[in-house]
């Protein structure tokens, strides 16, 4: 282990070294070339300033354009005239620091010197380019030995490590992986399939401690997730208070169950459930009491409902109940018969309530009778349900085009 904090501290601090060494070095070359090329640019013009000179004076027209383009020469390229490779106190030198023209007359030596000038130090930063270059190169070979080296270090590390870790651990684990293997081949992809084999085994002909300890963990971790997976599911799907689905769930088997009717041209029936007074019932003898009438309800709802309907709490003191595959006649008599059960049922301080009862009142909506999608079947049942309670309450009403 410490060895290997080593070996990665070098590797890092190599590799943060060479990074740093090659950045400044490419750096470098890269002004040193763009120096060469603007010397090389300043030597072009030059030199076609010169072809126009002839061994005689110029007249002072050809010498005032003359002038002018070098003056425009030497702005174009003055900052060469601040470089480290400029020769202090040459007429170049002073020419392009200064941005100066020529004295008149002008003459062609002057610019020829000029010109060699410039040859000189464009063959010295070729040079200095070409020697920086290869030290790049040789900084790049070292690197890479380093690196060589250092990963053949670690690889004859890691495989003296690797060789006594064998002859200490992976012997041993063997040869409990080829007992495990003999439970692994019939392990089935559910989990509990899985504990039941790892059980199984348990129960054979005198198992070796170290498999006894191995099934048992197996089993009781296929147990343990399974339990928690029970009850995560129970928790995303049922409602706190009531323990009927909630509305998250009851919404995605409306989408499932509408698509299922509309291919296959099915049924589906939606009862739309409410307390009657429920907000007076509360208010007067308390929450309490209301979550425990509320609890009730919600318990004679789930025993009248069928296996395949989803009963559900769609908010405060409402329900809903989704009959799939079931046409409206059907719905209407569940519905009566919840209703009358719910009559029936001795609730706490219902002498109370008007009528002396706590009843429900349902509204019942049917697939393709009365809707053509999810939310226009609870639109519809909500609107029977709506009109069950201001003809009177306690009562179960199908929704109509009227209502």
């Amino acid at each position: 282990m410490i060895f290997g904090i080593v070996a990665l501290i070098l590797a890092a601090g190599g590799t943060a070294w060479f990074g740093a060494f090659q950045s400044s070095r490419l750096h470098q070359i890269s002004e040193d070339e763009s120096l060469r090329m603007r010397l090389v640019e300043c030597r072009t013009s030059i030199s076609s300033i010169e072809q126009l000179f002839g061994d005689e004076h110029l007249v002072l027209g050809k010498q005032a354009d003359i002038q002018s383009k070098l003056r425009i020469e030497c702005a174009r390229f003055s900052e060469i005239g601040r470089s480290l490779e400029m020769k202090q106190g040459s007429e170049l030198n002073q020419w392009l620091k200064h941005r100066q023209p020529l004295a008149a007359p002008v003459s062609r030596e002057s610019l020829q010197l000029m010109v060699v000038d410039m040859d000189g130090m464009i063959e010295k930063l070729s040079a200095k380019i070409t020697d920086e270059k290869a030290q790049l190169t040789a900084s790049l070979n070292y690197y890479l030995v380093f690196i060589t080296l250092l990963l053949v270090v670690v690889v004859l590390a890691g495989g003296k490590l690797i060789i006594s870790s064998y002859r200490r651990s992976i012997i041993p684990l063997h040869k409990l992986s080829e007992r495990l293997a003999l439970l692994n081949c019939n392990l089935s992809e559910s989990l509990h399939d899985t504990a039941e084999a790892a059980e199984t085994l348990l129960n054979g002909e005198d198992p070796s401690a170290d498999m006894r300890s191995v099934s048992e963990s197996v089993a009781s971790m296929c147990h343990d997730i399974e339990e928690k997976n029970r009850k995560l599911d129970e928790l995303h799907i049922r409602d706190e208070k009531t323990n009927l689905y909630n509305y998250r769930h009851f919404k995605e088997h409306l989408i499932i169950d509408v698509e299922r009717a509309r291919r296959f041209n099915g049924d589906i029936s939606l009862a739309m459930i409410d307390i009657d007074n429920f907000k007076n019932y509360n208010d007067r003898y308390g929450h309490v009491a209301g979550d425990r009438a509320l609890a009730r309800i919600a318990e004679i709802i789930r025993k009248e409902c069928r296996m395949t309907d989803i009963p559900s709490r769609f908010g405060g003191d409402e329900f809903a109940i989704l009959f799939p595959k079931t046409d409206r006649a059907t719905a209407l008599d569940i519905s009566e018969r919840l209703r009358n059960i719910i009559y029936a049922e001795p609730f706490e301080h219902e002498s109370k309530q008007p009528g002396g009862q706590l009843t429900v009142s349902i509204g019942v909506a049917s697939w393709l009778d009365d809707a053509t999608d999810g939310t226009s079947l609870i639109v519809n049942a909500d609107k029977a349900l709506y009109k069950a309670k201001s003809s009177g309450k306690n009562m179960v009403l199908a929704f109509t085009r009227e209502v």
